[in-house]
């Protein structure tokens, strides 16, 4: 067998057992306890929210190269996406807003675990046993599922507001779940095959492993839909803030860069460095906490009839935004250097 960790097996496991464990502690204490809900979305906001979003904003900022390539980003995409959702908001109110945030975070998730499947399989050398569309194909299916599972379930509200998804037939959610048992059954027979030839690549059937039994808990073993949506979204905040930390660790193992200083100095070795890092990012996200509700609340004092509340229309705005950033500066042909930085 052969482990192609990230890391090492330490962090590897921590990353791909004890972050799932983490989110189904989170997400089933609010399902044996639903009042615990507001507090574990508190602890989740405070703690893997707005921080899960400065992982991406570190990539953006934190190096002068890096402030060249994506200024479009930086300068162009942020008021057209605010204006986006403006518009939205004031055609379709929180709901619209809602509906078309519980779309993107699906895809965003999804998507995000397929580009960590890949880095684990390019870490095994590529895995020529496992086509690659057969895999993304597998991938998706727990999740696609699960949607439809959703969407037949026809909830009405969602995190306190009014909500809605599209007619789902029963009988499409079955068909959904036998193709998704048919092509996880072929996904076991050849990992037990690669197995006993001794090709086994740990990492990459470890982490498939958990993001079927994520989905499938977020999505269909737990009935309650809010509860189920925590489970997803604690599991990718904090694995996409891992993510970019093992990133910047291996892109500044060299030392101290000097045109990114306090990314690269809080990304160099240590618990101690560790620890400074992830108090950093608590720090980054703390303004925001308190700046945006309170802003928020002066500008619709200032402006009457307004369709939504800023606050929730802005901080959207940092979350699509984020899922376009992300969506674009961890691909190979816009960051050149990842490919190599976790081959490393």
């Amino acid at each position: 067998m052969k482990a192609a960790w990230f890391y090492s097996a330490r962090f590897d496991l921590l990353f791909i057992a004890g972050i799932a464990l983490l989110a189904t502690g989170m997400a089933g204490a609010t399902v044996i306890w639903p009042a615990l809900f507001v507090t574990m979305l508190t602890i989740h906001g405070w703690l893997f929210g707005y921080e899960h979003l400065w992982a991406t904003y570190s990539k953006l900022f934190g190096h002068a190269d890096d402030r060249a390539r994506y200024r479009y980003l930086i300068y162009a995409v942020p008021p057209i996406v605010l204006t986006a959702l403006y518009l939205l908001g004031r055609a379709y109110g929180v709901t619209g807003l809602y509906v078309v945030y519980f779309f993107g975070q699906f895809f965003h998730t999804v998507r995000q675990s397929w580009g960590i499947a890949q880095q684990y399989r390019y870490r095994a050398g590529g895995l020529p046993s496992d086509p690659v569309r057969l895999s993304e194909v597998t991938l998706w299916s727990v999740p696609v599922w699960g949607f439809l599972n959703r969407c037949a379930q026809q909830p009405d509200e969602f995190i306190f507001q009014n909500f809605w998804l599209p007619a789902v037939p029963v009988v499409a959610v079955k068909v959904a779940g036998i193709i998704t048992a048919a092509l996880w059954g072929y996904w076991l027979i050849t990992r037990a095959r690669a197995y006993l030839r001794g090709e086994l690549a740990v990492g990459h059937t470890l982490y498939m492993v958990s993001h079927a039994l994520v989905y499938l808990g977020g999505y269909i073993l737990i009935d309650e839909l809010c509860s189920g949506w925590l489970l997803v979204n604690v599991w990718h905040n904090v694995q996409y803030i891992f993510f970019v930390w093992l990133y910047n660790r291996r892109r500044f193992a060299g030392g101290v860069d000097r045109q990114a200083r306090v990314l690269s100095w809080l990304s160099q070795a240590g618990y101690r460095r560790v620890a400074l890092y992830a108090a950093a990012t608590v720090a980054l996200a703390v303004p925001i906490y308190y700046l945006l509700p309170l802003s928020g609340a002066t500008f619709d004092q200032l402006v009457k009839n307004n369709a939504v509340p800023t606050a929730i229309t802005v901080g959207l705005a940092f979350t699509f935004h984020h899922y376009i950033a992300d969506g674009i500066i961890w691909k190979r042909r816009h960051n050149p250097e990842m490919l190599a930085v976790f081959r490393a």
